[in-house]
């Protein structure tokens, strides 16, 4: 008799057991979702598409601009191949002023900046390297005052659909561990306790250098309306704050089916590899791997987020120290320039201080580094960490020669697809 219960019990607790294994399963087996064939080919073809105002795509608006920081989606993401990060020249620029007491942002890419502001004196910024641009932004500062110059490099786009389907209890998660590990930490450089980036209406950001976009097609419709002035259903495209006279943009340059083509040929992008280059030394690389996680940059840059494996990320905001500051991002309010406070709430944006961790897989092939690109390798990148990130980028340096460039070495093998 007492056996028969055994086997009853036994039975009530599996059937009790069995939906939380088979969601534990789900969660361990999750993947993105399957992209249209013909609607990543046909979102290639207007990714690599050279737009032009009143372009033919584009029958109920006015095509191209009339801001624009390139035009077309490839000239700025084409390391490796198309989709891929992208050199300082077609950085974005933001510049936050206040007006009426009241901060705002404008973003514009340097080819409006050059073509629309005088061009008289210098003005000293990170990487501002065009004569032109540098003469209109000095222009720009003494007429309005209160100008903060930001810049934004291009970012990878490779395997963005496995950070899409990332579930957002993923990041929570990731969130609820570093507090424990670390305490709360906020402003304490030596606790690298990341912060979930949450959006006015809720979700969870995880893409864009502040995390300010919850979405892989929120993103490209944001960037199609602010980098092309190709003005979509979701997104309006900018209007100039140089030049004002300019008559405000009519009708939609992109319908949805086009931004939708789009989101699957980016979603279609592979993920990174982890492949050792020729003429490294796999002992050197595999001790690189092990230095990577002893001296602390795993703690924001983690190997493995929920199923995605090698993302190296927590997709999480660190307090990255006054050195590496950048207030706003277009589709959200700038904060204004001020140390990360200890609470931030939804919708408010991110600190001036405050960076998304940067995927690293890929690394490799997606210099130079850093938000705007200030560092041109590797070794400058880890060495300009601040804030939360000081302790490993100090951990870094202190390593001996062989031991740093086991750590270099293991980051080369972080290559595009």
């Amino acid at each position: 008799m007492s056996r028969t219960y055994r086997v009853w019990y036994a039975l009530i607790l599996l059937a009790a057991l069995a939906p939380a294994a088979l969601r534990l399963l789900a969660w361990r087996k999750a993947s993105a979702p399957e992209v249209d064939p013909e609607m990543a080919w046909a979102g290639e073809v207007l990714f690599k598409h050279e737009w032009r105002p009143k372009d033919p795509l584009c029958p109920d608006g006015d095509g191209l601009g009339p801001l624009y920081n390139a035009t077309s989606c490839v000239a700025c993401h084409n390391q490796a191949r198309p989709g891929g990060g992208g050199a300082n020249d077609h950085n974005v620029t933001t510049f936050t002023r206040s007006a009426s007491g009241q901060t705002r942002l404008e973003q514009v890419g340097r080819a409006e900046v050059a073509d629309h502001l005088p061009r008289e004196g210098i003005v000293h910024a990170n990487n501002l390297t065009q004569p032109q641009y540098q003469q209109g932004v000095l222009s720009l500062l003494r007429s309005t005052g209160g100008v903060h110059v930001s810049e934004r490099n291009t970012p990878a786009l490779f395997g963005a659909n496995l950070i899409d389907a990332l579930p957002d209890r993923v990041i929570l998660a990731g969130a609820r561990a570093q507090r424990l590990k670390w305490g709360e930490g906020r402003g304490k450089v030596d606790r690298p306790t990341g912060r979930v980036s949450r959006l006015a209406d809720g979700r969870v950001g995880r893409f864009g250098w502040k995390g300010q976009t919850a979405s892989l097609s929120d993103f490209v419709r944001a960037a199609c309306a602010n980098e092309l002035g190709l003005g979509n259903a979701s997104q309006a495209q900018p209007v100039s704050f140089v030049d004002p006279s300019r008559d405000s943009p009519r009708g939609l340059d992109l319908t949805d089916q086009q931004c939708d083509q789009l989101t699957a040929f980016c979603a279609s992008l592979p993920r990174p590899i982890e492949r050792l280059p020729n003429g490294l030394n796999v002992h050197q690389a595999e001790l690189g791997r092990k230095l990577f996680g002893t001296i602390g940059c795993a703690d924001c840059h983690t190997p493995k987020l929920g199923p995605v494996d090698g993302l190296y990320s927590d997709l999480l905001l660190h307090d990255m120290g006054p050195d590496l500051v950048g207030g706003g991002s277009y589709g959200q309010p700038a904060p204004g320039f001020r140390p990360v406070p200890d609470t931030v709430s939804p919708g408010d944006g991110s600190p001036s201080g405050e960076w998304r961790t940067p995927p690293l897989w890929g690394v490799a092939d997606s210099a130079p580094y850093l938000h705007d690109g200030r560092a041109a390798t590797l070794e400058q990148a880890i060495q300009m960490h601040g804030g939360q990130g000081q302790k490993a980028g100090g951990a870094f340096s202190v390593l001996g020669p062989g031991e740093q460039a086991a750590l270099l070495a293991f980051l080369r093998t972080l290559r595009a697809p």
